[in-house]
Parts: structure tokens; sequence; C-alpha cells
């Protein structure tokens, strides 16, 4: 798949994971909204059973209390089974008095009603054997077994309405005997209007039914029997002999909405819609990373420069483009390549890069020259840069860019060749310049008038000045090419330090800096005498002339397993940050202006790094602005005296 179809597919990815998001939030919300409104329709239902649970209970309960006021009348028959009716008329109206939703009262020994109260308007049951109506031989038989009282109905009253029949039975307290029982009838209208459910179920709040196993109209003797029931709340009502059922529901049926919806639905779309948002934020993001990853890869590979990327922690090769690999092939598996750097001659530099030392310090650096071995085994000049940066998932990853100065070498090699040659066919004629001026300055040829001496004296220095700029430029383009010849021998460092100090006090008198000497240690060292010299009066003359005036320059040395140090330090402005990874290259001048206070060509440094690679050595400094600079030269001792010392 090309980079045009993976980010076709990932864009549809994008937005295919955009559209579930979506529909998921959609989904999430109904699915709250239901519940919501479920849990609203649940505490309405609760609230509706507990109330329908209450009206059962008090419909139950005066049921049976006016039922209990009918026993004092049995008991006092299973005493007196010869009752009078005058006797039980008395009694009857007591009752009466205590049990309002009463309607009669029969008393009926051996089943049939012999007495009733009041007579008038139930005439009719006069007489009635109960036997053969209003009671079947099952019920008659759990009558005398259980000797409470059995319930029936509703029933339809011969003096109209609907009531509710208790019969009782007595036994004879003497003999045990059945006697018979006493009929009670209840006005089930009456009950209603003492529950208030009559009115409640003529208002609009509740819809509430009654139905049971003796009643018509498929069991409904109380409310609508054509209401359309969803789910009503349903209570029962159980007594020996009957079985009712009491129905209720809201009138304008259950709530099909959460209670306050208009909150509800608003936060839950303000929820889905931000959380939509944000998603389509996010994925926005990553789509946008996902085009700058592929810009990005683009670049890395199509890069003229090489890229290595590089675990900083164990300095493996993580990834690497086109560039890199055509410059170093597939040898920098990791850092440690790049350890061993060699001048152009094919010498191993004696220090290391330190890659990793550097980045843990300052998380990047610039400009570090070097030569490496390239694929075929020659040694490729580059520029190298690096820089730290801490990954998404938190490991830490070197940058190196390494660029091809090759055609940049050859470039400056034209140059030095053509400098050299200038420098050779300025050096003749300069030189007898500089000798006639001498002499005309000196008087040697006749003694000049004071304008004209002063004159020839001017020239002379001038002329001095440039020779010394070609001497250094000649110096410089030799020592790159490896034409100087290097004599090495034993010396003592003590010694050089010594007659380097020495040669240079009167420069540092008229500078009014005061060179001294810390500890110098007896190594020996092999290298070029004079060349030795050369690159410490570099250091030494470049710190006198940075140094402010009436401060002091130290030379010491340092001793190590390694080598021999040898140090000078100054007390001047110290070296600019923006300086220091050039501070080595030819004509670097920290103050490049015509206006710069310290006269030089730049090339001093220079020199002094080339002289010291050429004799194993190397040239390097710390600093720090404001408070002076400590430059060094690291030489390796010679083995015999490494030996003792170690």
């Amino acid at each position: 798949m090309d980079n045009t179809a993976g980010y076709r597919a990932f864009y549809y990815l994008i937005w295919v994971a955009r559209t579930a998001v979506l529909a998921f939030m959609i989904t999430v919300a109904v699915v709250l909204d239901n519940g919501a409104t479920e849990s609203h329709r649940a505490e309405i239902r609760q609230q509706w059973q507990a109330r329908l649970n209450d009206l059962s209970l008090k419909l139950q309960a005066t049921i049976l209390q006016n039922v209990q006021t009918v026993w004092g009348l049995a008991a006092n028959v299973s005493v007196d089974p010869d009752i009078t009716e005058n006797e039980f008329q008395q009694l009857a109206s007591v009752i009466f008095g205590l049990a309002p939703q009463l309607r009669n009262i029969g008393l009926a020994p051996d089943l049939t009603i012999r007495y009733i109260y009041p007579l008038e308007g139930n005439e009719a049951a006069l007489g009635l054997d109960l036997s053969k109506r209003g009671l079947s031989d099952a019920q008659l038989l759990d009558l005398k077994a259980s000797r409470r009282a059995l319930f029936s109905g509703p029933i339809k009253l011969v003096q109209g309405g609907e009531g509710i029949a208790a019969r009782i039975p007595i036994f004879e307290n003497d003999t045990d005997r059945f006697w018979g029982l006493v009929s009670v009838i209840l006005d089930l209208e009456r009950l209603y209007n003492e529950l208030g459910l009559r009115s409640l179920a003529e208002s609009r709040e509740l819809t509430i039914a009654l139905t049971g196993n003796q009643s018509s109209d498929d069991g409904v003797f109380f409310g609508d029997a054509d209401r359309q029931w969803q789910q009503p709340v349903t209570a029962q009502l159980n007594m020996p002999g009957i079985s009712w059922t009491m129905s209720a529901q809201p009138t304008q049926g259950w709530p099909n909405h959460p209670e306050s919806p208009v909150l509800i639905r608003c936060s839950l779309t303000l929820i889905v819609l931000l959380l939509t948002s944000g998603t389509f934020w996010l994925t926005s993001l990553l789509l946008r990373d996902y085009q700058m990853q592929r810009r990005f890869r683009g670049l890395f590979e199509l890069a003229p420069f090489g890229i290595g990327l590089f675990d900083a922690r164990t300095g493996k090769q993580l990834r690497a483009n086109n560039s890199f690999e055509a410059m170093f092939g597939n040898e920098p598996a990791s850092l440690a390549f790049f350890d061993n750097v060699y001048d152009p001659s094919g010498r191993v530099l004696p220090s290391s890069l330190d890659i990793r030392g550097r980045l843990q310090k300052h998380s990047r650096f610039s400009a570090l020259e070097g030569s490496f071995p390239g694929p075929q085994g020659e040694l490729i000049p580059a520029l190298l840069h690096g820089l730290i940066l801490e990954a998404h998932h938190g490991e830490p990853v070197i940058w190196l860019i390494a660029e091809d100065i090759s055609e940049r070498k050859k470039a400056d090699r034209v140059k030095s060749e053509f400098i050299s040659t200038v420098s050779h066919e300025l050096r003749t004629p300069l030189t007898s310049i500089a000798g006639s001026l001498g002499l005309l300055s000196n008087n040697a040829v006749g003694e000049l008038p004071p304008d004209a001496s002063r004159l020839a004296s001017i020239a002379y220095r001038n002329t001095r000045q440039l020779t010394s700029l070609i001497n250094d430029l000649l110096d410089i383009e030799k020592l790159v090419v490896g034409k100087v010849i290097f004599r090495l021998a034993d010396c003592r460092i003590a010694d050089v330090v010594l007659e380097c100090v020495e040669g240079i006090e009167s420069f540092a008198l008229d500078r009014r800096i005061t060179v001294r000497t810390g500890e110098l240690h007896d190594a020996v060292v092999n290298v070029d005498h004079a060349r030795l010299r050369q690159a410490l009066n570099n250091l030494l003359s470049n710190a006198i002339k940075f140094s402010f005036d009436e401060s002091e320059v130290r030379v010491f040395t340092e001793l190590s397993r390694a080598g021999i140090r040898i140090c000078v330090r100054d007390q001047g402005p110290g070296i600019p940050a923006e300086f220091r990874d050039r501070i080595f290259q030819k004509f670097s001048q920290a103050d490049a202006s015509d206006r710069r206070l310290q006269s030089g060509t730049g090339l001093g440094l220079a020199i002094t790094r080339e002289l010291m690679h050429a004799m194993a050595g190397d040239v390097s400094f710390v600093s720090e602005e404001g408070h002076g600079a400590c430059f060094w030269l690291d030489l390796p001792l010679t083995e015999g005296h490494s030996k003792q010392s170690g």
C-alpha cells in the first residue's frame, strides 16, 4: 500500500471511529433517558402501590370490624339458645349502632332465618333456608369445621344494591351442638363511601377497580369494566370465602418520560455534544499528527544529508535514512562507531567526541568535525550535529545529523594550495623589503630625517606583521596537508613550560600581565620540541592578550594515567557561548569586526590543534563567560615514564 492509499485508509478509519463514537454516545444517552424514565415510573408505581395497599387494608379492616361486633350476638345465643325475638331485636339494635355499614342481621337456627333486623324491608328474607340458598355443602362443612365467619359476595340484594354476606356459626355452649348461624349483610356502597373509594374513582387522578371470584362482568364489581389497563398496581383482599383484587393506575397512565425531562435531556444532549466534539478534536489532532508524520517521513527519507536515530540509553541505532547509509554503510550500529575520530591523514585522534556525554550536558551540539570510515573503508569527512529528544513513550532518542563535507574539503585544499602558492611568492619579496626597511630604520645607510625615520619604522613593523601572517598561513596549510616534518624526541614538560614562560615575559610586561607557574610535573613526552613550544606559546599569547590589566596568567600541569595536561588559565572575559563550537576553526575570532580591540589572524588556535593532533595530542578548554578561561594541551606520556607513574 503506497502513502496515498495508506492516508486514505487512515482517513476513512478516523471517520468510522467518529461515527462509531457518535452512535455509541447517542445509544448511551437513549439508554440513560429510558433508565431515568423507568426509575421515575418505578418510583410512581411504588407510591401508588403503597397507597393501594393502604386502601385494601382499610377495606378489609372495616369489613372485619363490622362483622366482629356481631360475634357478641353469636356468643349470647350460644349461651341462651332459646333466645326470643324481642331479645334478638334489642341486641341487634345495639349492634347496628356500633356498625353503621351493616344492612341487616338475621338469626338462622337450623340454617333457616327466623329473626331479622331491621324487619322493615327485609320481610322476604324470613323463612329463607340458607342450606338451599346461600351456602353450598362444602361451605357448610367448612363453616362447621373452622368455627369462623365465612364470607361471600358481592351479592345482589333483594332490597336493591350490592352487599357482602358473612355467616357466623353458633354452637351451644353446654352441648357444643351446632345450633345454626348469624347471617350478616354489609352494604358495599356504604363501605365505598366510608373509605372514599367512590370519590376517588370519580376523580381524574386515579382509576381504581375491584374484582372478585363471585362477580360478573369479567370479575369487575367496582369501577369501569371497559377500562384499558396498562400494568396496574394491585393489592389482594383475602377473607374466608372471598378473594378480591384491587387494581389501580393513574388516570393519565404511567409516565413516559423522566422527572424534569427538559433538564435531564438537555444535560444528556450537552454531554453527547461535548464528548462528540472532544472526539472530533482528538481525531483531528491524530489526523494532523499523521499528516505531519507522513511529511516528516518524506523529509527524513529524502533529506540530502544523513540522519541517524539512536537509543539514548543504549546507544543502539534505531533507524537511518538513505543518505546516512550511503555515507557510512551499515557500520554505525551504535554511537560507539563515532568514538574513533580520524584526522585527514588517517591517524586516530586521542580524544573521543563523546556524543552521549555532550548531549546529557547540553541536550544538543553542532558542527563537530571529523573523518570516519566509509562503506568502502575510505575516510569520509563529516560535520556532525546532535539533538536528544523525549519520545511519546518516554524513551529518549538521539538525532544525529551527518553532513558530508568532502566537496568542501576539496575546495579547501584548492584554496590552501592557492594560498600556499601566493604566500610563497609573497614571502621572498617581503623578506627583501623587510630587510631593506630594517636597515633604513636602523640608519644603516645614513641617518634619516626624523619624519622619514618614523615612517620607515612603521613600514618595517607592518612588514614584519605581514610576514608573520604569511608564515602562519604557510604553517596551517602545510599542517592540513601533512607536509610539516616533525622531529620527535623525548623532552621534559617542565623545561618546555619554563622556556615558554621566560620567552614571553617581555610581551606580558608590555601588557601589564603577570605570568606565574604552578605545579610542574617532571614528566617526559615524545614530541617535536619546537612545535610544542609553538603550540604553548600560542596559548600563552592568547591568554595574555585577552586578560584584564594587572591580572595574572597561571601555567601548571596535571598528571593522570592517560598522560599529562599543560594548563594555561587566564582572568579575562571568557569565551562567548556562541563562539565555542568554532574556536579552533581557521580565521575564527569572537570579535570579527574591524573595530576589535585585539589584533590577530585567527589562525593561532587552529595551528595549535593541528600541531597537537600531529603529535598524538589534543587541545581543548573550559570557560565560564565573565570568569576567564582555561586552555590545555594533552599529551601521552612516554612508555617508560607511564609505567613509573602508574
